[in-house]
């Protein structure tokens, strides 16, 4: 069997393990891993049973396993400190988890609607599987599924009360962490037993693959997880298992500059809707107002209030780069998401290009003047310009309809 993790890398910084982790897998001189494209692999010619891609790598058939699959899989497993099981979609991922826990009374989490949407689908399949809130007493519970940071508004929990309620319970705790990927946070170190994360997202980075990933504590897990996403071809293609491979090697300095440039622009936004906020000893200016009276709330980490100590040190490099932003109303929110020049107006998260969400259209329980706002790479300065001239043209569209 091939041994994902080179023990060589575990005492290394993630950037050196995001490029190297999987060195001990390649067998051609290829310094950019090669797409492998094929479903079927030739026999070990002197031994069926033998290796046939270099040393531990057998290979036999597509949907069991292949070349690029290991390779990503031996860099996440090293760089999440873990064993890291790939699969065809973030949901696919979760759906894995639950086929191998197969519990029965689940603490969920607020967090995406597509989880609770997996969660209630597997019970619905499994039956007499109960479903509570992550806040509920944990009496019976044998899987806690916490999200953190939280989708849309990128704020975060303690995993470590998680992980002493749950583990006090006799429950699991899988920790989706897909708003916070390494180096944000690693749930492994704060008492997390299994940590999932949507590839799509910060992990590929570039808008263009759709995984996800599993990464179990125990290696015994993921080697189940394995053979059941075998079973069931639950795997991620060719195509998209290359692509996060080709992103992985930047993870960590996209991650980081992403993190700033959200924390500058949540800061940013605070500040002009404060601006614009009449108090005692402040009357805000025409100009104050024009920019910030119709921000009604900022969301993010940074702006969490009763953050604990604990919750502020599972992010040692910064926060996640996504939070939200309410207006007063759906139209104020759809004409800021139309006319940001420099944000997709667009669904997901996690990309290079900076991504601004009206979340109604996905989630009918969103709040309708709701905005997820997902940063990218792209100059701070040229960011926060784009959010004033859309705030700018909104106050200047409503004052023109005010006197029709």
């Amino acid at each position: 069997m091939v041994e994902l993790k080179n023990p060589l890398f575990d005492s290394m910084a993630m950037p050196t393990q995001a490029l190297h982790a999987d060195d001990h897998l390649h067998e051609t001189p290829d310094v950019a891993a090669p797409i492998g494209v094929s479903t079927t692999f030739r026999y070990n010619k002197s031994d069926v049973e033998g290796n046939n891609y270099g040393a531990g790598q057998r290979y036999v058939y597509a949907r069991e396993g292949r070349a690029n699959t290991t390779q990503a899989e031996s860099v996440l497993s090293t760089v999440m400190e873990g064993h890291a099981v790939l699969y065809a979609s973030g949901l696919t991922a979760a759906l894995g988890v639950l086929l191998h826990f197969r519990p029965k009374r689940v603490a969920l989490s607020a967090g995406y609607f597509g989880v609770r949407r997996v969660v209630e689908h597997y019970a619905s399949i499994a039956g007499g599987v109960q479903i509570v809130g992550a806040e509920c007493a944990y009496d019976g519970v044998d899987l806690v599924w916490l999200e953190t940071p939280v989708n849309p508004t990128g704020e975060v929990s303690d995993i470590s009360c998680y992980a002493l309620r749950a583990h006090a319970a006799g429950a699991v705790l899988v920790v989706d962490a897909t708003l916070a990927p390494p180096p944000l946070c690693q749930p492994f170190r704060h008492g997390a037993d299994v940590v999932v994360h949507s590839a799509t997202k910060f992990l590929g980075g570039h808008s263009d693959l759709v995984a996800g990933v599993v990464v179990a504590r125990a290696p015994a897990a993921a080697q189940d997880m394995r053979h059941t996403r075998a079973l069931l071809g639950l795997g991620a293609g060719s195509l998209d298992t290359w692509l996060l491979q080709r992103s992985l090697p930047t993870l960590a300095v996209r991650v980081r500059q992403q993190a700033q440039s959200a924390a500058r622009l949540v800061a940013l936004l605070e500040s002009l809707r404060r601006a614009a906020e009449p108090r005692p000893c402040h009357t805000p200016s025409a100009a104050d107002r024009a920019l910030g009276a119709r921000l009604a709330e900022v969301r993010h980490a940074s702006l969490q209030p009763g953050i604990s100590a604990a919750a502020h040190a599972q992010h040692p490099h910064g926060f996640g780069a996504v939070f939200s932003v309410r207006f007063a109303s759906q139209a104020q929110a759809l004409f800021v998401a139309r006319h940001l020049r420099l944000h997709a107006f667009a669904t997901s998260l996690g990309g290079v290009h900076s991504l601004v969400d009206w979340r109604r259209a996905s989630d009918a329980a969103a709040d309708p003047a709701l905005l997820r706002v997902s940063v990218g790479l792209e100059n701070f300065d040229d960011l926060a310009a784009d959010w004033r001239q859309a705030l700018l043209a909104l106050e200047a569209h409503e004052a023109a309809s005010a006197k029709l």
